[in-house]
């Protein structure tokens, strides 16, 4: 079997985006398309349930918490954790509200869940964090805000990607340049061997490329090992 795990980008023709239920069904689908799976009885059942997504077959029931973040309802959302919601609840893909938050970029929603004690680095089944979301969904405030408030930003998934793999997979330069300015190594390689310079090559993103060899030009050598 070919154990891989690479970053692809979200892309499925055969959806279309007119509802919450839709949307959440695609983020869905960017979730575990960006991680595809590896060996194993878990990433079978991962492949499974990928296939259940891509087809949009799969049966998603969000935590009311979860689908009020999905409508961006700021008074349900207040009214919710005031009657005691489970601030870090998940769903079937074992996102938080903060992941769903940073996806679609509501910054002032993600304040207020992590105000109210959302966990900044709670992980998915993928291994993915909010700041992982919100850097696939190319929301540049909503990677500042999770950064603010203390998000790993060399947190890894599963398969040893960090937010800066997803912006350069993805190809969004100025994202690429906010994360390398707030400290996310360029030259930074996940469990296959690849740094995000070499996801930026492999989709054809000239910019977001062009953004990292100039930070890793720039950044000074190793010292030498001593004998």
């Amino acid at each position: 079997m070919n154990c891989s795990h690479r970053p692809t980008q979200c892309r499925n023709p055969s959806f279309v985006l007119t509802g919450p239920t839709h949307l959440a069904i695609a983020l869905a689908t960017c979730f575990f398309v960006l991680f595809l799976p590896g060996c194993g009885k878990k990433d079978e059942k991962q492949a499974d349930t990928q296939a259940l997504v891509m087809n949009g077959n799969f049966p998603v029931a969000e935590p009311a918490l979860s689908n009020a973040v999905i409508r961006g309802d700021v008074a349900d959302i207040q009214k919710i954790i005031g009657n005691g919601a489970d601030i870090n609840t998940r769903d079937a893909l074992g996102r938080t509200p903060l992941h769903i938050a940073a996806f679609y970029g509501r910054v002032k929603i993600i304040e207020l869940l992590i105000a109210s004690g959302a966990d900044v680095n709670a992980k998915d089944h993928t291994g993915m964090t909010p700041l992982h979301a919100a850097a696939v969904s190319g929301g540049r405030p909503s990677v500042q805000t999770l950064l603010d408030k203390q998000a790993d930003i060399g947190a890894r998934t599963e398969a040893g990607q960090t937010a800066l793999h997803l912006s350069a997979a993805t190809g969004q330069p100025r994202l690429t340049r906010l994360l390398i300015e707030r400290g996310a190594d360029p030259q930074k390689k996940d469990f296959d061997g690849h740094t995000p310079v070499y996801y930026a090559k492999k989709n054809y993103h000239p910019q977001t490329t062009a953004t990292l060899e100039q930070a890793i030009a720039k950044k000074p050598p190793l010292p030498a090992v001593q004998k």
